[in-house]
Order: structure tokens, then C-alpha cells, then sequence
């Protein structure tokens, strides 16, 4: 086959064993013809061209294609031929898999290298053995877990739909029963984990996954254990160092950081359920370390004055859920579940189901940016880039003493690849009710125009 000796794509494509070459030069052939009665030489075809047709003729993805034009040929670890990328945090990058023999689709984790010590590889076994014991459906499932060399990964279901923070930064926010019903859910599965001993210890949205019928599934179980050596640390001197994510930190977290207590889980979905009716996170504005001062002591905006709709009976049980004092909260996930089951109602489950096929079709009308994004190569030694999640040190003062922040996120199991900017009090997503959506159809006519310019502006800030 005649190719052009200067492609990169074409390089890379062959060693990477995604197609042949036969299709490859199908491929080729095909992008001769410009399609403006100009036929171009086969050595002069662009990689450009050639992407373009690898993707209609469906032999490749988007994604795939600016891996290869970033002359990038890795795509398969252990049985696992890797799809896409979705997601990358302090913990690992996240990509859509698909398993060589059996056919299923997966989300496959790959831990850093600049994470992955004797002591985390020991910790790393625990962990997924014990998560692999979990048969809930409220939460993701474990399937496999495996080393290539020196990169450790594991494998979960994947999960289609879309995570609850961008669901509500896209749709605004949910109404009271919607939200206790996803919240009822993960609490069923927060339950199930911790009567088995695994403290979640980073609830919040963006780890609350929804299906389009309307299921929950909580993602990252008990995965900050991965940083816990960093806690360790810390606390030999007379610094501190927080783990988690500053908007849902529990108090007695931020005191101690060393405090891991099924009862923090709480607080942190108190402060998710907060977030979910009212679009706002409970304490607003300031970097990290201010952030968690307020959670130590100060009370949010009682989330009623944002909703006034919202019945009395359903702000005390937030307000429980997020009392400073953690033996004033529910005594358990189970207990949460229960009361939630007063507010949440059938009707919810169309609403849910509505919102997220709206933002799945609302993302098929905006094309893909080119961004060659994480590849497998990237998770041997990527530094952590999360904004909204930190490591942050505090002195005995409990002040920030840092000079920045490092991110610990946990990528989700569905998320666009490019970051979004934040959570902050103000909220940009369409000052829409989820209650007020009725047919999925209805609301695209409605937001059509101004969801594909709103989006591209975020994915491009992003």
C-alpha cells in the first residue's frame, strides 16, 4: 500500500492495531476525492482528510482520531480495547472500554504512576477486593482489576446517562421530590457499603451517576484511601492536610482529617441534596481553605429562601443532614433513605428520566472540539488537575497556609472530557425548573438555540 511517509495518523493507526490496512487505505482512497471535482494525489492527502473519513466510515471515533494524529498508539490494556476518554483526576484517568472477547462496554481506571507506591499497590488490593464483595444497584459495580507493568487499573460497569452536577448546571435546579428521589437511592447504596465497612468519604455530584430511566448509581467508593499516606504525613507535623472536595466536606473531616466515620458521608450528601434544589453549593465564593472554615462555623442560607417552595418538613432534614455536630445528624444512610421517601413521588421518575435525555440530545447537536484529551501513555505520569476538588494545608490555627492546591478529584463514569469550570454560588446553566420539563421534545424546541451556543461556550472554557 502507497502511503504518505510523513503521516502521522497513518503511522500511528497501524501500530494500533484499531484498524487494518485495508481499511486504512480504504480510508486513503476515499479522501483522494475533496468532493469539489478536484481529486488530490494519495501522497498529498492530509491527516485531516484521512481523520475525516476514518470517522464516516465508522471505523473510528473522534477521539481515536486525534490520539493518532497526536502520533499516539496506545489503545489497549490488558483484554480491554480502549474507546474513549472520560474523564481524568487525582485518582486516575477514566476511559470507555471494550472487552476483546466478550464485547461489553466498561469504564476502566487507570491509577497514576506518581501515586502508585508499595504501599498504595497493597492498599489498592484491599480496596477493590472489598468493593468487589458490593452487589448493589445504587452502586457501580467492580468487575476486574488487573496490572499492565507498572499501570494498575480496574474495571466497573459503565454506566450511560449523566452525573447530577451537570445535570444541574446545564437544566438548573431539580425539584424537591427529584432530588430526594436520586438522593433517596444513593443513601440506599451508601447503606449497603457501610454496614460492609467502606466509608465513601468524597460524596457529592458529580459522583452521583443517573440513567436515563431514572436510576442512581454512586461512582468512587472509598477511593481517597488512595491518598491517605498523604494524610499520614501530614499529620506528623504540626500541619494538616484535607482530603476531599471543599464544597461537601464534613466539620469534623476538616478537623480531623484523619477522622473517616460513616456519619461525614452524611454531611456531604446533605450538602449534595442542598446543591440539588437549590443550584448552589451551600457555602459560596472564597478559595478552599475559606470554604471550609464556613462548614466549621457558619450555617448556609437556609436553601428555602432560594426555593421558597420547598416544604419546611424537607429544609429541617437537610439542615439535620448538615448539622456541625455529627450525633445530631440522621444515625444512618438508611435513616436518610426513609425520610426521603415522604418527598419523593412517581411523577419524579419521568422528570429525571426527561432531564437526562434532554442533555443527552441536547450533546448530539454540538459537534466534538478537537482535543486529543488524556491517552494511556499520559496516566503513567500526569500531575492531578481538578479544579474544584484540593488538597489544602491548614496550620494549628486551622488558616491556609499553602501556596496552592493540588486536585484529588475522581474522573466520573460519564463526563464530558472537557472540565468544567467549578461550582460557585452564582449558577450558569438555564434558570429552568426540572418540574416544568414535561416531554423531552417540548423542551429541546425550547432550548435548542440556546443550549448548543450556551454549551460550546462552556466546553470551550472548560
Amino acid at each position: 500500500m502507497s502511503t504518505a511517509p510523513t503521516s502521522v495518523l497513518l503511522e500511528a493507526a497501524a501500530a494500533s492495531g484499531l484498524v487494518t490496512r485495508e481499511q486504512l487505505h480504504t480510508a486513503m482512497v476515499s479522501a483522494c476525492d475533496e468532493g469539489d471535482e478536484k481529486t488530490v494525489s494519495i501522497n498529498e492527502i492530509s491527516d485531516d482528510a484521512i481523520g475525516r473519513r476514518l470517522i464516516e466510515l465508522d471505523l473510528l471515533n473522534p477521539w481515536q482520531v486525534e490520539q493518532l494524529k497526536q502520533g499516539r498508539s496506545k489503545f489497549w490494556l490488558g483484554p480491554y480495547r480502549i474507546l474513549d476518554s472520560l474523564g481524568r483526576g487525582g485518582m486516575g484517568h477514566v476511559f470507555k472500554a471494550e472487552h476483546e472477547i466478550l464485547g461489553r462496554v466498561e469504564a476502566v481506571k487507570v491509577l497514576p504512576r506518581n501515586k502508585t507506591t508499595a504501599e498504595t499497590i497493597a492498599k489498592f488490593r484491599h480496596e477493590i477486593r472489598t468493593q468487589a464483595q458490593l452487589d448493589h444497584p445504587n452502586l457501580v459495580r467492580v468487575h476486574y482489576a488487573d496490572s499492565e507493568g507498572d499501570t494498575y487499573f480496574f474495571v466497573t460497569e459503565f454506566v450511560p446517562g449523566a452525573d447530577v452536577r451537570r445535570l444541574i448546571r446545564r437544566l438548573g435546579p431539580l425539584s424537591y421530590q427529584a432530588a430526594s428521589l436520586i438522593v433517596q437511592q444513593a443513601s440506599e447504596g451508601l447503606e449497603h457499603a457501610h454496614r460492609r465497612g467502606l466509608v465513601h468519604r468524597d460524596i457529592k455530584p458529580g459522583n452521583l451517576l443517573v440513567t436515563p430511566d431514572a436510576v442512581v448509581k454512586l461512582i468512587d467508593l472509598g477511593l481517597a484511601w488512595y491518598l491517605e499516606e498523604d494524610i499520614h504525613a501530614a499529620k506528623q507535623g504540626d500541619r494538616l492536610k484535607i482530603v476531599g472536595t471543599a464544597d461537601y466536606l464534613a466539620p469534623e473531616t476538616i478537623r480531623d482529617p484523619g477522622c473517616i466515620v460513616p456519619v461525614s458521608d452524611i454531611y456531604s450528601l446533605g450538602c449534595t441534596l442542598y446543591y440539588a434544589v437549590t443550584g448552589k453549593v451551600p457555602f459560596a465564593g472564597g478559595n478552599p481553605a475559606e470554604k471550609m472554615q464556613r462548614h466549621v462555623h457558619q450555617q448556609p442560607l437556609p436553601p428555602d429562601q432560594l426555593q421558597p417552595e420547598l416544604p419546611q418538613e424537607f429544609v429541617a432534614l437537610i439542615a439535620e443532614m448538615m448539622a456541625k455536630d455529627p450525633a445530631r445528624r440522621p444515625p444512618s444512610a438508611a435513616a436518610v433513605a426513609e425520610r426521603l421517601k415522604e418527598f419523593a413521588s412517581e411523577d419524579a421518575i419521568g422528570e429525571i428520566s426527561v432531564a437526562v435525555h434532554t442533555l443527552q440530545q441536547e450533546r448530539q447537536y454540538v459537534p466534538e472540539q478537537p482535543s486529543p484529551g488524556p491517552n494511556l501513555d499520559d496516566t503513567l505520569t500526569f500531575e492531578d488537575e481538578e479544579e474544584e476538588d484540593a488538597l489544602v494545608d491548614l496550620d494549628s490555627t486551622g488558616n491556609d497556609s499553602s501556596q496552592g492546591t493540588d486536585a484529588i478529584a475522581g474522573a466520573t463514569a460519564e463526563t464530558s472530557r472537557h472540565r468544567a469550570p467549578p461550582d460557585t454560588g452564582s449558577h450558569e446553566g438555564a434558570s429552568l425548573s426540572l418540574s416544568r420539563l414535561t416531554i423531552a421534545s417540548i423542551a429541546l424546541a425550547a432550548m435548542a438555540a440556546v443550549a448548543i451556543v450556551g454549551i460550546l461556550v462552556w466546553e470551550a472554557w472548560g
